[in-house]
């Protein structure tokens, strides 16, 4: 059987877990944390996309020091002849 001081210590918890969602419920507006939520999805979206095209973009430069030439898929292929 549990002892006076275990089974307050469980109620008090109980207390502050439902005082933790009182407080959550009146501070916070879903739709406003979903709207937070998909501006950070496109912020970070797009900050990926622009880091993708600068590395490209240095990869190639830093290609064309070490090598002298212009990287591969840069170099353009003599045109096809058709029949």
């Amino acid at each position: 059987m549990p002892n006076r001081r275990d089974v307050v210590s469980e109620q008090l918890g109980e207390l502050r877990t439902d005082f933790e969602a009182l407080w959550v419920a009146l501070t916070r507006d879903p739709k406003k944390e979903a709207r937070k939520a998909r501006a950070w999805t496109i912020f970070a979206g797009a900050a990926g996309a622009a880091a993708a095209l600068a590395a490209h973009k240095a990869a190639a430069r830093i290609w064309a020091v070490l090598t002298g030439e212009p990287p591969p898929l840069q170099q353009r292929r003599p045109p096809q002849k058709t029949p």
